[in-house]
């Protein structure tokens, strides 16, 4: 039992549900914890919600989709594990940044909750939610799994995603231009580190295995060589092909500038 967690969970205000999952602690040692500590605990009537209830609101996964930026910057494994300290590192990051967007107050209607913060996060390692890229405003956003029609809370734009589609993997040429696959591979970093795995970017993104590969490989060059690329190349075509050339005999970016 790790009562110095269980302590910082009980201050924190955390049901005693997820102070239980996280310390071994039983339902009457956490109660007399908080009797020792001052602490009266929140209502806990009914289980815990699901994430897919509490994103029924566009002004709720806008909320939730801020937490989890930030959950997902600071968490080690999200897609593993429910990381309860970067849960409320997150959580304590969002509350500030929502209060500042109101001058100090909080909208409580709408405001994400510590314990549906949690929940957020159990979700989103169950695979139950995910994150979405919004194409118009190029945000991301968090989402169940179980809506396949989706809109960004920010520009109300449609994300229609199918989660079995994937993109062939052998697709030769591409559409998007230079400027666009060089976001793309700053999202392909972004989303790496949240934890997805190669084809689920590729879904998610949109992107071939060929523009995948391309934009893995934009991620060695610094901004001036980018800015050279940028000035090289008319389409993205022609730099996917490029940097998709065989390059043993010398680094990519020295063979594509």
């Amino acid at each position: 039992m790790d009562e110095s967690l269980a302590k910082t969970l009980v201050h924190v205000g955390f049901r005693s549900a997820i102070i239980r999952i996280h310390t071994g602690m039983t339902r009457k040692q956490v109660t007399s914890l908080r009797k020792r500590e001052g602490i009266v605990g929140p209502s806990e009537s009914g289980p815990l919600p699901n994430a897919e209830s509490l994103l029924a609101k566009k002004e709720a996964t806008l909320e939730a989709s801020l937490f989890m930026l930030a959950y997902l910057i600071t968490a080690k494994s999200p897609r593993t594990t429910i990381d309860v300290e970067a849960v409320m590192a997150a959580h304590s990051q969002y509350y500030d940044c929502h209060a500042a967007l109101r001058n100090g107050q909080l909208d409580l209607e709408n405001v994400l909750e510590i314990d549906d913060a949690w929940v957020i996060a159990r979700d989103y390692r169950s695979k139950e939610v995910t994150m979405r890229s919004c194409s118009t405003c190029h945000i991301e956003f968090v989402v169940s799994i179980n809506r396949p029609k989706h809109c960004c809370p920010l520009c109300d734009g449609v994300q229609v995603r199918d989660r079995f589609h994937c993109d062939h993997a052998d697709r030769a040429v591409s559409k998007r231009s230079v400027a666009e696959l060089i976001e793309l591979s700053r999202k392909v970093t972004q989303w790496a580190n949240w934890g997805y795995s190669p084809t689920e970017i590729q879904k998610e993104l949109g992107i071939s295995q060929k523009e995948f590969d391309a934009c893995t490989k934009l991620q060695g060059f610094t901004d001036p060589q980018l800015q050279g690329v940028l000035d090289k190349y008319t389409s993205g075509d022609s730099l996917v092909k490029a940097l998709l050339k065989d390059s043993r005999s010398r680094p990519v970016h020295s063979k594509v500038l």
